[in-house]
């Protein structure tokens, strides 16, 4: 048996006999070559100046181009592009928040990784944190943000200056807050 609904990107022969050991084989090149990375950006036209911003990604050399539009088949989501830094690298990349929460994370919570294990489970929380609305509150928006310097404090922005840049929005939605009267 041979996987042919991929024929006209790839030699079907060249891919396993079962979907299965294709998406396993997806599975470990994600492993080494993806990352389920939460960055967090300052905003300003954000209600609290602080995006969290969640993206799945694999890198390839171009000429292994056909691997990344794999994932994209088989996820039924995401794009390929060129890595803006290194033209000979591409990139397959779902920054979509829905296409995270119903296409990628379903397909690692099936095919589980081993070494990004713990990056897939904070990835996942923070998406499902994100889906409940959690950033919409100053006060839980800044747990998420202590939570993400708290596994990685390999970041852009200081902590401190993240946490002041949401009080200060803060209490400026709160000074301007005019209540209505009856």
């Amino acid at each position: 048996m041979v996987l042919t609904e991929h024929s006209d990107i790839i030699d079907p022969k060249l891919l396993p006999a079962k979907g299965k050991y294709l998406r396993y084989y997806l599975l470990g090149i994600a492993e080494e070559a993806g990352s389920f990375s939460i960055s967090i950006r300052l905003q300003p036209d954000t209600k609290f100046g602080v995006v969290i911003d969640p993206l799945f990604k694999v890198m390839q050399p171009k000429n292994n181009r056909v691997v990344l539009e794999l994932f994209k088949r088989v996820l039924n989501c995401g794009r390929v592009i060129e890595k803006s830094t290194q033209p000979d690298i591409l990139e397959f990349v779902v920054d979509n928040r829905r296409h995270l929460k119903e296409k990628v994370i379903p397909f690692f919570k099936r095919y589980k990784p081993i070494i990004k294990q713990r990056e897939f489970a904070l990835f996942t929380q923070v998406i499902d944190a994100l889906e409940a609305g959690k950033h919409r509150d100053a006060e839980s928006l800044k747990e998420l943000v202590v939570m993400l310097y708290e596994h990685s404090d390999e970041r852009r922005y200081p902590l401190e200056m993240i946490l002041k840049e949401i009080d200060e929005r803060k209490y400026r939605l709160l000074r301007d807050h005019k209540p209505s009267t009856p």
